[in-house]
């Protein structure tokens, strides 16, 4: 990370002669550079933070120091700050290609546009983002009445030449912009393209994402929803409820795509939508337009409207369905919290995730028996800090459709779901709802418990039925408050620490990709033990114990390997050190590893990362006399073992004894052999 010599110029000038605000505390600096006050602590420890002095304890730092080090990663020539925090400040123009349809007659349009401002260097300016805009809108409004045909049409309209009843709707888009006509005429190659009126294609919203700058994208929480996901979301919300005469919401509508897919039926007088982006309202206005061939700018400003769904101050209306795309990450400002924490149950503890927000509100606005219908990550399902809005769904609605969409945001890692809920709780809250993913569709009809730990669609009838018999098996143990757990080292910066040769004072290091069940296959990294220089790091005496289990903790499956070598690990690869009376660790470690725990872990949690509080509700079995000890032979059998193919028959042989632990019939065993059929193993 190249760092500026802030401290050259403090050494000139006392602390307390300099002007305070030039200078930021490390709150400030930490905003700035958007990452929390404990990273920034630990980047100042490892020195990729530099501070130009202390003052009463605090860490201050130079103003155009913070600005070289943002303005270096929008540049691209830092590259130390690769994390999902920082790609906010990632700058450059794209085209979003999933947002229209592939066979779009536009998108070839756009994407010369893109490709020519990267050629030329082009800085796409907010005016010169709405006069490529306002060129495209003339063009297809102009189309969609057969006089389409023409390029360059702002300049022309700007002239008067160009007349239409919806034209006060480019007016309004192109507001503002300093000398329009100059524009025009200095970047008449940019709008120069020919852009047709496709129903159905939000054409303008296109051109919009691809032209915005990345770090306003990301910044705002908006990642704009593919054409194929909404269509799909209205498919599966206008079947399964008739709602041909109630009102319809999209409270952060974007630039119009979900009105769009709407369904011919449903009426202009039924559609409303809200967003907080004024271009973007704009743009959905002209496409509202269009779709319903309305040409009064009161009905069409009365039904799209730049409002704050989460702040407004206005009456609440109350809607049949609401359906979107909320922000994720949105960042409030410090303000806007406290305003949040005010109103919200999800804002508590400071902790407002946008998403969880627009969940509890739109709860609010449907009519009883109204349904909402939002795609959403996956991790609201499952991760600690959205429990409260788990706890609000589980409260004042009943599921009635979710469909596990992986990643489907572009060049945006992250699992997403279309969930579908109808207001108003009932006694059949977890019956009857239509699970759907890549594979297969099924009906959940019969009673399943979900709460507000975790809510998980994954199980079926058959399936749960399992689930519900793995943990009630007689005598069960589980690991909480019967283990020690311990995080690997992390070093805070691992190019300075680990090596790949070794040295008199080295020793192996561990990484999660080490691991396979019950055994390890160090990749060959090394470590020089200090624990006092590390970021952070567990008690010596657990990677030092006697023996252990290591498991890998990024991953979607258990894996754990026995240890007795007290082998150091990083923290992709953590520590368990089980302590139940009478229970030996190899044994621990064949129920950890076995179909059956991996079926429990996948079909209650369904998790990418294993955590303390997943592996403390595993059901292990109370081995009868002398079953332990052949399940502990079997282990070390697979441990001296080194053909993969013996491995393997031996770990198939130890499942089914695990099984019978259980208490599983074999059709029972069979549902779990077929559910884990494409599980990779890690058996060698």
């Amino acid at each position: 990370m190249e760092l500026l010599s802030a401290k050259k110029t403090a050494d000139h000038f006392p602390i307390s002669e300099r002007r305070m605000q030039d200078l930021l505390s490390l709150s400030d600096t930490c905003k700035e550079l958007a990452i929390s006050t404990a990273t920034g602590r630990n980047w100042v420890k490892l020195g990729k933070l530099q501070p130009v002095d202390k003052a009463e304890r605090r860490f201050l730092f130079e103003r155009t120091y913070v600005e070289k080090i943002k303005n270096d990663i929008a540049d691209g020539k830092n590259t130390a700050l690769k994390s999902r925090r920082n790609k906010k400040y990632v700058s450059g123009n794209d085209i979003y290609r999933s947002y229209i349809s592939d066979t779009s007659k536009n998108m070839a349009a756009v994407q010369r546009t893109v490709d020519r401002i990267r050629e030329k260097g082009i800085i796409v300016t907010d005016d010169l983002m709405r006069a490529i805009i306002a060129e495209c809108a003339i063009q297809i409004i102009l189309d969609r009445e057969g006089e389409g045909g023409n390029t360059n049409c702002l300049c022309r309209y700007l002239h008067g030449e160009l007349k239409n009843e919806l034209f006060f709707l480019v007016d309004d888009l192109t507001e503002g912009i300093s000398s329009a006509e100059n524009m025009a005429e200095t970047y008449s190659d940019l709008l120069s393209e020919m852009y047709i009126y496709e129903e159905g294609e939000d054409i303008l919203g296109l051109l919009y994402i691809s032209l915005k700058n990345l770090c306003s994208r990301k910044a705002t929480g908006a990642y704009y929803t593919p054409t194929a996901v909404v269509k799909k979301m209205c498919f599966r919300l206008f079947s399964m409820n008739e709602m041909s005469t109630g009102k319809i919401l999209d409270p952060c509508c974007g630039t119009g795509n979900f009105l769009l897919q709407l369904p011919a039926r449903i009426g202009f007088e039924q559609v409303y939508g809200y967003d907080i982006d004024p271009v973007s309202v704009k743009i959905a206005r002209i496409n509202f337009a269009l779709k319903y061939h309305i040409s009064n700018p009161s009905i069409i400003c009365s039904h799209i409207r730049n409002r704050d769904y989460l702040l407004s101050g206005e009456r609440r209306e109350k809607f049949d369905s609401i359906i979107g795309n909320p922000p994720w990450g949105y960042v409030f400002s410090e303000d806007q919290k406290k305003q949040l924490s005010d109103r919200y149950r999800t804002a508590e503890e400071n902790r407002a995730e946008s998403y969880d927000l627009f969940v509890e509100r739109a709860l609010t606005d449907l009519k009883r028996g109204g349904v909402l219908s939002f795609v959403l990550p996956e991790a609201i399902l499952n991760v600690k800090n959205h429990r409260l809005a788990r706890q609000i769904l589980l409260e004042r609605s009943s599921f009635q459709y979710l469909e596990f969409l992986g990643n489907v945001f572009d060049k945006v890692q992250c699992p997403c779901i279309i969930l579908q809920t109808a207001a108003g709780q009932t006694d059949e809250q977890e019956k009857g709802v239509l699970v759907s993913d890549s594979s297969r569709e099924f009906y959940i009809q019969k009673k399943q418990r979900f709460h507000a730990e975790y809510i998980n669609f994954s199980a079926t009838d058959e399936e749960y039925g399992i689930l519900e018999k793995l943990d009630h098996i007689p005598g069960k143990m589980t690991l909480f408050q019967n283990a020690i757990f311990a995080l690997g080292i992390v070093t805070g910066r691992n190019r300075d620490y680990i090596s790949q040769t070794k040295t008199e004072e080295s020793e192996i290091v561990l990484k999660g990709s080490d691991l396979y069940k019950f055994r390890m296959k160090p990749s060959g990294n090394y470590i020089v033990f200090r624990p006092e220089s590390f970021q952070q790091v567990a008690p010596s005496e657990y990677y030092r114990a006697p023996e252990k289990l290591l498991y890998r903790f990024i991953c979607n499956q258990l894996v754990f390997a026995y240890d007795n070598k007290q082998t150091l690990s990083l923290n992709s690869c953590n520590i368990l050190i089980p302590k139940i009376p009478g229970i030996n660790m190899k044994y621990v470690s064949a129920i950890l590893n076995s179909r059956m725990a991996q079926f429990y872990f996948k079909k209650q949690f369904g998790s990418i990362k294993v955590l303390r509080s997943h592996l403390e509700k595993i059901p292990i079995p109370f081995p009868e006399e002398g079953v332990q000890e052949k399940i502990v032979c079997i282990v070390d059998r697979i441990l001296a073992a080194e053909n993969d193919t013996v491995i393997c028959g031996l770990y198939d042989e130890l499942d089914l004894m695990i099984a019978g632990l259980y208490g599983l019939d074999n059709k029972e065993y069979g549902v779990i052999q077929s559910s884990m059929e494409n599980e990779n193993l890690f058996l060698g």
